[in-house]
């Protein structure tokens, strides 16, 4: 059973990258990852094609190979990005390194592959209206994000019933679109950072630690269970628990491929925060969520400023780490935080480490006036962005951190106070917060 399991956990995880992993783990000279010897129509059991010679047949034959320079095979703009900034008809797609990948670079991002369908539209033929309704409502939008073709993740999809449950309870905290942006991204599970493979029904069987998109400390985890002796690589699996921080899910059903996705139904949404001492409703709730007291924040913004000091020189295990350590520094008034564990990479190929904590003086929060931002996307900031409360924000606060452990429902929402300001901020000509 060991030996079996060993094979198929190398099995999922090639099939969670077969579509294009932006790693080439075979060599320059195979950009689509199929091993020398083998056909375009199969990929090896084992990762070093070593013992077993039984391969493994996969449905769509599509790949997503990264463009790349001829001289250095590096990767600048991976195919993720060459479909967001509208490449995909550029010459070099097609010409360049032609003969590692004939049917021409990115074809499962550039919508050249006719075998799968991209997250959003996979969720419509399941039937996930309230799913997709909140992506809409979120703001930056996680609805362009799921819309890609060569968006890679693991979506935990709450069913309509169990969205409905939550909106009884925490409708007025939905309405914030912060809020609910950093709810649905704890939903969404990125590739394992260092295999870039999915977490697939069998591999969750081993008991994982499952790292979310989710700005905050909290985390996720499958409590171990036994593979059904029928299992294949393709998973399928349903009846297993996710545990969240504060309550699980059952799988109703797993591994629905959405082209580099994959979609897993469960019966609840999955909260990071405790029920019973919800974020009171106002326009700090989302500081409140990923326990950054004493600072606001910003999911996938790029906060603009004269920099202090560098991520890379101040790192942090939590976001609130951040916030903290920008309100201790001389001059400091906002900041960028990577929460990823995969560390945050950016479309020109940047990869900011995680807990990487750049510290900022933005002159616009210096003289009173919001935040400004270079950018403002889910698409293409990994970022979250904030700036450190001061006077009557910083009293407003500090008054509802004081009544926060209230019990869930015994609160309704208040009207903005004096003390809280509108905090709208200009970023590529878009309001960015809502009261």
């Amino acid at each position: 059973m060991r030996v079996w399991l060993c094979v198929l956990l190398a099995a999922g995880l090639l099939a969670g990258c077969h579509a294009g992993s932006g790693k080439d783990i075979w060599g320059e000279t195979t950009l689509t990852n199929y091993p020398p010897g083998r056909s375009r129509l199969e990929v090896p059991v084992q990762a070093n094609d070593d013992g077993m010679q039984t391969p493994i047949a996969l449905k769509c034959q599509c790949s997503d190979a990264d463009p790349r320079g001829q001289d250095t095979q590096e990767v600048t703009y991976n195919c993720f990005h060459q479909r967001l900034f509208q490449k995909c008809s550029e010459t070099y797609m097609f010409d360049a390194n032609a003969e590692l990948a004939p049917e021409g670079f990115c074809q499962i991002s550039c919508s050249r592959c006719n075998c799968c369908e991209p997250p959003t539209d996979v969720l419509k033929t399941l039937g996930a209206n309230r799913f997709l309704q909140a992506l809409e409502a979120t703001q930056p939008s996680l609805k362009d994000l799921l819309s890609h073709p060569g968006y890679t993740a693991n979506l935990l999809v709450p069913t309509d019933d169990a969205f409905d449950a939550a909106l009884a309870k925490y409708g007025t905290l939905l309405q914030n679109p912060a809020f609910l942006t950093e709810l649905l991204k704890f939903h969404i599970v990125p590739p394992e950072p260092v295999r870039r493979g999915l977490w697939s029904s069998p591999l969750m069987s081993v008991g994982p630690k499952l790292y979310t998109l989710y700005d905050g400390p909290e985390t996720l985890s499958v409590p171990r269970f036994t593979l059904p002796s029928n299992v294949t690589w393709e998973g399928g699996l349903a009846g297993f628990k996710i545990q969240g921080p504060y309550n699980a899910a059952t799988v109703v059903k797993s591994d629905v491929t959405a082209c580099k996705s994959l979609i897993t139904l469960i019966d609840s949404v999955l909260l990071p925060f405790d029920p019973t001492a919800a974020p009171a409703p106002d326009y700090l709730a989302v500081s409140r969520l990923v326990g950054a007291r004493g600072c606001g924040v910003q999911p996938n913004a790029l906060i603009t400023g004269t920099e202090l000091q560098a991520g890379d020189a101040n790192r942090h295990g939590t976001i609130g780490g951040c916030c903290a350590s920008c309100a201790a520094f001389r001059g400091c008034n906002a900041w960028r935080y990577c929460s990823q564990k995969g560390g945050c990479r950016l479309p020109e190929g940047q990869v900011i480490k995680y807990g990487a904590c750049t510290l900022l003086r933005s002159s616009e929060l210096a003289a009173g006036s919001p935040p400004n931002y270079a950018d403002f996307s889910a698409t293409t900031v990994p970022l979250a962005s904030g700036w450190v409360l001061t006077g009557p924000e910083a009293a407003a606060a500090q008054q509802a951190a004081s009544t926060a452990a209230q019990p869930a429902g015994a609160f309704a929402a208040q009207p903005a106070s004096e003390a809280e300001p509108r905090v709208s901020a200009q970023g590529a000509g878009r309001r960015l917060f809502q009261v």
